[in-house]
């Protein structure tokens, strides 16, 4: 018995420790409510398995091969005495700690490579040095052409990357922290996706803060849950008005009744006073990140497997941001048909733009 009561107090204990899901808490009110006024079926619950389908793909399938390059780096070190800054980032690179970059360091360190490359066969014209201007013209575009696959290789072997784009546990908060600065991160990487090779990546002190920015939200994960619950909950919604009126129309004289008023303040209460509120910051959250995510998709070289991945959240056709800009559009006709029934909506005689003050 006292295990027992121990047991019992440790689970009670771990999850008052779980952060509140107030987004689902707030899906499943609103679901509940309504279905209590329409007196329809049984709500189907949002599961949250079925996150799953929008899981990241294996890491070595969204990697890219990458050939070493060897130009007899020695010789060049030697050649290269007039152009201290190459040499210095050929030694770099030959280093210890140079062997062991990080993949969006690596990205970083190829683009000042470039660069002083660039800043060497400038010097090297202007001293008439033609063989080794030859040879590292050649290096530089061998470079040029590997910097599609060093970026996706910085953007699949990030940790920060793939936190941003993995589902979460929970959704975002009814009032979430602002996101900007992750937002912004993500349509700069994507930017720099198409502008590659022609447009050198920035250095690794630039794009350091963009992967931490990424770290530092939880809401690129939150933003994939709430999506994928609001269009479950959105469209539950939808076939519950959508039933009641094609079986036992809330109005079928098409004037206003009890039951017609009673679903007019679960709309102006429940759903424009609170959920719809939640709907407009996934959304404005959603057309920056899906925008971004669809970008990237269209960069050069991407991996098929990243690819087919960011078109399952956010392509133009069959994704969850389209998914749910439906189920948003299809849950909104369900309430103009249901309300303008009664002559209950918006516009009509017997609208009340605010809510009965009766718990419904």
């Amino acid at each position: 018995m006292i295990a027992r009561t121990l047991s019992l107090l440790i689970l009670l204990g771990l999850s008052a420790c779980q952060p509140a899901d107030d987004g689902l808490a707030l899906q499943a009110d609103y679901l509940q409510r309504l279905h209590n006024a329409v007196e329809g079926d049984a709500v189907v619950a949002f599961d949250k398995m079925a996150l799953t389908q929008y899981r990241l793909p294996p890491r070595r399938e969204r990697l890219v091969a990458i050939p070493e390059i060897r130009i007899g780096l020695l010789d060049l070190l030697l050649d290269v005495r007039r152009c201290p800054a190459l040499q210095q980032q050929i030694s770099q690179r030959n280093s210890s700690l140079g062997k062991q970059l990080v993949p969006s360091s690596r990205l970083g360190y190829e683009g000042d490579l470039l660069r002083t490359i660039d800043a060497c066969l400038a010097h090297l014209a202007a001293e008439h040095e033609q063989a080794l201007h030859i040879t590292l013209s050649r290096l530089a575009l061998e470079k040029r052409a590997q910097l599609p696959g060093v970026f996706w290789n910085a953007l699949n072997a990030s940790p920060e990357v793939e936190r941003y784009l993995r589902f979460a546990d929970q959704t975002l908060a009814t009032a979430p922290d602002e996101d900007a600065a992750a937002l912004d991160a993500l349509a700069q990487l994507a930017a720099m996706a198409n502008a590659l090779p022609q447009t050198l990546p920035p250095s690794t002190a630039e794009l350091d803060p963009l992967f931490f920015a990424l770290h530092a939200s939880p809401q690129g994960g939150q933003l994939i849950s709430s999506l994928a619950s609001l269009t479950h909950t959105l469209n539950e919604g939808s076939r519950l008005l959508e039933e009641r009126q094609q079986q036992r129309p809330i109005c079928p004289l098409g004037q206003a009744t009890s039951r017609g008023r009673i679903l007019q303040n679960i709309f102006v209460k429940y759903y424009a006073g609170g959920l719809q509120p939640y709907l407009a910051q996934v959304h404005q959250r959603g057309q920056s990140w899906s925008s971004s995510l669809r970008q990237l998709s269209a960069a050069a070289e991407v991996p098929a497997a990243t690819r087919n991945y960011l078109l399952n959240l956010a392509g133009p056709e069959q994704s969850l941001w389209v998914d749910f800009l439906a189920a948003t559009a299809r849950h909104v006709r369900a309430w103009q048909d249901s309300l303008n029934s009664c002559g209950l909506a918006p516009g009509q005689s017997g609208w009340k733009g605010e809510a009965a003050s009766a718990n419904q």
